[in-house]
């Protein structure tokens, strides 16, 4: 078991810093970006084994929103560099090729299955970074009143 999690932590690094180059993510920023999306990715599996896909996706997707948020305030840059890099792993490409695939082959009660599975995932993937970033605005909010 650990093994595997050490595995997928990795795959979540590669991927995560291997899109920050692609996307010419400034150099200082691409470590912090793969930490991002290995444990954004790592949160998804480990919620995923006590939960569904769309749990997962959602867990993951806070998580990246909110390490997005901390990395961008210790390295002054925008969080969506780190929240772009970090949500790679969690996006579900598979399922959206899953669903296409069953619709050209005339499979619609699967499509419709597998469609609705991706969506609710993509929808729980912008709901974590919606309420991570709220979040962190919040705690920005509450530091602000209390220097007053």
């Amino acid at each position: 078991m650990e093994y595997n999690i050490i595995i997928q932590f990795v795959a979540g690094f590669v991927v995560s810093f291997a899109f920050a180059i692609f996307f010419n993510a400034p150099k200082k920023s691409l470590l912090s970006c793969g930490i991002v999306g290995a444990v954004g990715w790592l949160a998804y599996v480990l919620t995923k084994l006590v939960s569904d896909v769309v749990v997962g996706s959602f867990v993951g997707a806070l998580c990246v929103g909110m390490l997005s948020t901390s990395a961008s305030k210790r390295l002054r840059m925008p969080a969506t560099i780190f929240i772009y890099t970090g949500i790679i792993p969690l996006v579900p490409g598979y399922g959206m090729y899953n669903t296409m695939q069953n619709i050209v082959t005339k499979n619609y009660n699967i499509a419709l299955k597998v469609g609705l599975e991706t969506l609710l995932q993509a929808g729980a993937i912008a709901m974590g970074i919606l309420l991570a970033s709220v979040f962190s605005d919040s705690i920005k909010r509450v530091k602000i009143q209390r220097r007053r």
